[in-house]
Order: structure tokens, then C-alpha cells, then sequence
């Protein structure tokens, strides 16, 4: 019995041994694959990029990168094999050979070989990018922030960026239409503007999932990447969120005081009469209005007498605020050329229902005399601060007011020119 055991023990040996070279001769050894690389090469920035083009199409080989993030890509069908690229340079739109695969918030590396930068109706754009062989991705969820800028500062060197503007709506005969043609899926424009008439296109895809909705009726904040098709500025919009039109439409709003005021005239369109939601902007004397001025990347307004006028007499009046204890207000001034006369002074009123300039000229004012203004001995542009005026002195708590900024001048002999920014009350 023990010999026929031990010879079952030998063969059961033998078996498994033979099973497990069988199994070892039909294991395969794979490689594993290659991993891809995309050279990077040159890096330029994207307004380095940009000012490459010189008028014909720039077909790119070499080893070049650009570095990027997606600020708007397909997702919500507004744009079809296309997304907008950033940096702290610049902006761009770029052309994909497929759609997909990009999002907004991806920063990116972009290998140029293969790509060509040229002009489409006027919109400069990097063409034929292979999301595969021309994008490496860095990272995801990049916030970028949009621009705030005026309806007047959206011009061609604007295009491919994010912008947000404040105080805007969609005009009037738009306010009955639904953004775009969602049946014949159709691409159409609305005209977005502000309260100083200035406008803008906004082109909407029918194939968008918001081209069946109705434009809204309210005035607020629009949030866009910036598009140009020949003469036309264009905006396109990227998350129907972004469109936040809820408030009461430019000459609607009842004007009740508000807590605090924070102003700096960033809706300012150069050499236009300012005109702000609540603020008034009268003259008593002569014909001239108080005028925004942009000049770079700052906006204000200033008063000045007309040539034609004997004298000038120029209120800008703030919109109502309530006094509660405690409160101040501060701003800043400047001349804005060779020194003649102190033409600017500063008033506080707790008439609030003011609405032309013989309501401005009979209301009772107090002079702010805290108020330290610029003057003679301050240089031209020069911007000189007010310091903290309290108004505990001229206010009770609970009192409704306004702050006036009342200019006065005479041509050639009393002509200095004032202006004024960041007005604070709170």
C-alpha cells in the first residue's frame, strides 16, 4: 500500500509541474507603451504670439509653446469648435480641427507646429489646433477673472477676452424675443446696452441650450468673451448664469437712499456727459455738463467752463444716501490744467428729490469746508485726497441727503478745469 501511494504522490507531482510549464509557455510578455510627449520649445507669451501676425496667415513649425487657460469652450453649444485662451498678456480664440476635450478652467500648454495664426473678418485667431498633438494639459478649475470694463472700452483690442459689464441691458425692442432661433436653430444677435446708449452685439447660437429662452427685462451685470466680425464688436456668452439682467431698467430705479455710497466712475465714456443711475448732472449757469473722461486705465469725471458760456455753474449731485452716526465721506480731486481759480467746492443737502437745476439751485445747501480740495500749488493730474470730512456736524441720524460737487468757472480768465473720483460715504 505504501509503494502504490508514493506512486500516486510521484505522477501527481509530475501532473502539476507539466500544467504549470503549459501555463508559463502561454504567458506573454507585453511592453508597455510609449509615453507621449509634447516638445515645448520657445515659450511666448500670447501677445507675443499675436503680434506675429502681420497680415497674412503664419503657418508654425519649430519647436514653440504658448501657456494658457480656457476661459470659454463648447459646453453650452454657443460655440462650436472653438474656445478662448487667456494669460496675463492677453487673449485669443482658437480653432479646433475637432470638437471637444477642453473645458473652461484648463490650463494648457499649447504646441504650435502644425497651427496656423491668421485673421477671420477682422478677429485674430490660431487655427487647426489638434487638441491631441498640439494641447498638453497643466492643471483644471483655474479661475480667471473677468475684466470689468464700459461698453465703450469693448474695441478691437479687446477681442478674445473676458469681460463682465455692470449697469447694462438688452434693448428695449429685444426684450420680447428669445436669444436666438431655437427651432430652426438659427444664430442671431441681440443689442445689449447701457444708460448712456452706448451698444453692443451679442450673438447667440441656435444650437446654444439657452437659444429658447426669453431675453431678459432687467437691468444688471453681463459677463461675455469678446468676439469681432469686421466692424462689429461682438460678445459671446459662455454660461447663461452670467447674465444677471434682474434690476430695474436704466430710468426705473425709484432712487430710494441706499446705506452707502462707493463711486468711481468706471462707467465713464470719455469726453460724454457723465450720467449715472440716481446721480443728476445739471448746470445753473452756462451750458456745459460735468464730462467723464477716460485717460489709460483710469476714469473720472471733470467740469470746465464752456468757451462760448460768460460763466459756468456745474452741479454733480450724488444719489441719496441715510446718515447714520458715525458716517464720512471722502473722494478725490485734481486740476486738469494750468491753475487760475479754485473752481470746485463740495456741498451736502437733505433735499433728495432734486431732478433738474432749478431744484438744484433753490435746494439748501452746506458747504463741506473739511473738505480738502486740490489747488494752486498742486501739479496738473495730480490727484489730491479730501481726507475723512465727518458729517455728524450737518446730519442727524436717520437723515436722507445727498453730496453736491458744484464747479464754477469763467472762459480765459477763470478756466481751470476740476475733477473728481472715488467718492466714499458710508
Amino acid at each position: 500500500m505504501k509503494s502504490m501511494n508514493s506512486l500516486m504522490n510521484f505522477r501527481t507531482l509530475v501532473y502539476t509541474l507539466a500544467v504549470t510549464a503549459v501555463l508559463g509557455a502561454c504567458k506573454k510578455e507585453y511592453d508597455a507603451p510609449p509615453v507621449r510627449t509634447i516638445p515645448q520649445g520657445q515659450i511666448l507669451t500670447v501677445a507675443e504670439l499675436r503680434a506675429l501676425f502681420t497680415g497674412t496667415p503664419k503657418h508654425f513649425g519649430g519647436d514653440t509653446s504658448i501657456y494658457a487657460v480656457v476661459t470659454a469652450d463648447e459646453v453650452n453649444g454657443n460655440l462650436y469648435k472653438n474656445v478662448y485662451i487667456q494669460d496675463h498678456t492677453g487673449a485669443l480664440i482658437m480653432r479646433l480641427l475637432s470638437s471637444g476635450g477642453l473645458y473652461q478652467g484648463d490650463s494648457i500648454r499649447i504646441y504650435l507646429p502644425g497651427t496656423v495664426l491668421g485673421s477671420y473678418a477682422g478677429m485674430l485667431q490660431l487655427d487647426s489646433v489638434d487638441v491631441d498633438n498640439n494641447v498638453v494639459k497643466q492643471s483644471t478649475l483655474v479661475h480667471v477673472e473677468p475684466q470689468e470694463v464700459t461698453m465703450s472700452q469693448i474695441t478691437p483690442a479687446m477681442q478674445g477676452k473676458l469681460i463682465r459689464l455692470n449697469n447694462v441691458q438688452f434693448v428695449e425692442g429685444d426684450t420680447g424675443r428669445t436669444y436666438a432661433n431655437a427651432i430652426t436653430q438659427a444664430t442671431e444677435n441681440r443689442t445689449l446696452e447701457d444708460c448712456n446708449n452706448g451698444t453692443v452685439l451679442v450673438r447667440n447660437s441656435g444650437y446654444s441650450n439657452f437659444a429658447g429662452l426669453p431675453i431678459p427685462n432687467g437691468k444688471g451685470s453681463f459677463t461675455a468673451v469678446v468676439g469681432q466680425f469686421n466692424s462689429d464688436m461682438q460678445l459671446f456668452i459662455r454660461n447663461i448664469n452670467e447674465v444677471q439682467l434682474n434690476g430695474p431698467r436704466c430710468g426705473q430705479n425709484e432712487c430710494l437712499p441706499i446705506a452707502e455710497l462707493d463711486e468711481d466712475f468706471s462707467l465713464a465714456q470719455n469726453n460724454q456727459n457723465i450720467m449715472l443711475e440716481c446721480w443728476i448732472n445739471v448746470f445753473t449757469e452756462g451750458t456745459r455738463l460735468w464730462k467723464g473722461i477716460v485717460a489709460g486705465s483710469e476714469s473720472f469725471c471733470e467740469a470746465r467752463p464752456a468757451s462760448f458760456d460768460v460763466t459756468t455753474t456745474s452741479w454733480f449731485v450724488s444719489a441719496p444716501v441715510q446718515y447714520s452716526a458715525g458716517m464720512q465721506a471722502s473722494f478725490r480731486s485734481a486740476i486738469g490744467n494750468t491753475w487760475q481759480h479754485d473752481g470746485l467746492s463740495v456741498w451736502v443737502s437733505t433735499d433728495i428729490d432734486l431732478v433738474d437745476g432749478t431744484g438744484v439751485a433753490n435746494a439748501p445747501w452746506v458747504q463741506l469746508t473739511e473738505a480738502a480740495l486740490a489747488g494752486s500749488g498742486s501739479p496738473v493730474g495730480t490727484w489730491f485726497p479730501s481726507g475723512n470730512i465727518p458729517l455728524s456736524n450737518y446730519l442727524n441720524d436717520g437723515d436722507n441727503f445727498v453730496i453736491g460737487f458744484k464747479y464754477t468757472g469763467v472762459p480765459n480768465t477763470q478756466a481751470t478745469s476740476y475733477r473728481i473720483d472715488d467718492v466714499l460715504v458710508q
